[in-house]
């Protein structure tokens, strides 16, 4: 059997990936802006899809069925906006679907609302399914957006979402392990790695660069994401305030300004070998800080199971004074 044939870069969808609280929203926003990209919430559904069922190949009558509610029974399928026995009845409708028929339908509504021909997504754990999505849609392209471990762990801890002593556990560490694994695969050429530090010090440089690698022209109407936050979910907003405020150099290296000394050393303990793959600075750099640091990260991992336990719980009490940043 031939392989599929991969469309024309500027036809093939596009996934913004990586970690929460890395920017991805604002990246979202800022290419909605363009007059032929459009990309809905968060959807959600395709880690369940591309886990369960054939990517490729007409799928059964019984397995496009099931494919079907587990797309419209997913907890964010209330923020697609999409009439669900209507989806039932198109999705029903198509002839010998395959997975990407079902999948593209979803995209399909959101594209005729918009009036736009070319969709991307923008749910960050697709990091984990790279492979699987380069299958499913020949040609697609897939956004890496990194941002400092230290100012995403600061982000996670505010929002009580995670701790960066988790290791393994810890989103950013997840997302970052991942999506470096990639570069010497054959997904390489499919994948962008882009700086959150580069996107806020020029952003039209940024998407022009974007723009580029998704075969399309840049815009300059994509500037104006402030005029697009209504795209993001109600009830997602209170999460990502900061949409309304410009762009500014003060969302780099937040870690210096909100840190202890102490807690700075605690989140490099635990992010120091990742911080080092990506070329981020440490404030303990000197050569013997290294040793130090990986013998801190392997205690705080050891203690990870009474910390999960123990920070809720004096979070809860207020027996902490603020947030602490571990």
């Amino acid at each position: 059997m031939e392989p599929p044939a991969v469309p024309p870069a500027e036809q093939c969808p596009f996934f913004i990936v990586g970690s929460g609280r890395s920017g991805t929203t604002l990246l979202q926003l800022l290419l909605c802006g363009h007059s032929r990209l459009h990309i809905p919430p968060e959807t959600w559904f395709l880690q369940p899809l591309v886990a369960r069922f054939p990517l490729t190949g007409a799928l059964s009558p019984e397995d496009a069925a099931a494919a079907t509610e587990t797309i419209v029974s997913g907890y964010r399928w209330p923020d697609m906006e999409i009439a669900t026995e209507e989806f039932r009845a198109a999705a029903a409708a198509l002839p010998s679907p395959g997975l990407a028929d079902l999948v593209r339908l979803v995209y399909r509504f959101h594209l005729t609302r918009a009036g736009k021909p070319r969709f991307g997504d923008k749910t960050p754990p697709y990091i984990d399914i790279v492979p699987q999505l380069a299958e499913l849609f020949p040609g697609a392209r897939f956004i890496h957006l990194i941002r400092d471990g230290r100012d995403v762990a600061i982000s996670f801890a505010d929002a009580h979402w995670g701790y960066a002593y988790q290791g393994g556990r810890f989103e950013w560490t997840h997302a970052i392990r991942r999506g470096l694994s990639y570069r010497d695969t054959p997904y390489a050429s499919q994948l962008l790695e882009v700086r959150y530090e580069d996107m806020v010090g020029d952003v039209a440089g940024t998407l022009r660069r974007i723009c580029d690698f998704l075969g399309e022209a840049f815009e300059p109407e994509m500037l104006e994401w402030r005029e697009r936050i209504t795209q993001v979910p109600e009830r997602q907003r209170y999460h990502h305030g900061k949409l309304a405020r410009p762009i500014s150099s003060d969302a780099i290296a937040v870690w210096r300004r909100k840190l202890s000394a102490a807690e700075c050393f605690l989140l490099e303990a635990s992010l120091r070998r990742d911080l080092d793959r990506l070329g981020y600075g440490r404030r303990f750099a000197g050569p013997l800080w290294g040793p130090t640091l990986d013998g801190a990260g392997v205690a705080l991992r050891a203690m990870a199971p009474l910390l999960d336990r123990a920070l809720p719980f004096l979070l809860r009490r207020r027996l902490l004074p603020r947030v602490v940043y571990l």
